[in-house]
């Protein structure tokens, strides 16, 4: 079984309850993305961007056993 470690920042740790946890990795950022409204359906009213293994992602992307992926809400501050 392939894992993948999630970390929460923010709005999104508030809605999860949680900083990280580690789950059984989907195939895409997108089925990902599914589950985690499936698990926490306030997700939906946040916006939010991916990062993998630390670096921004745009679109889709595949997901590997060991993968790191945060859930990045807006930031501000200066």
């Amino acid at each position: 079984m392939a894992t993948i470690k999630l970390v929460y920042f923010g709005s999104v740790t508030d809605i999860t309850g949680i900083s990280s946890e580690n789950v059984e990795a989907p195939a895409t950022l997108d089925d990902l993305n599914e589950m985690l409204i499936a698990r926490f359906p306030k997700l939906s009213a946040i916006r939010y961007r991916f990062s993998v293994n630390r670096q921004l992602i745009t679109g889709d992307r595949q997901l590997i056993n060991g993968d790191e992926v945060a859930l990045l809400p807006p930031f501000a501050g200066g």
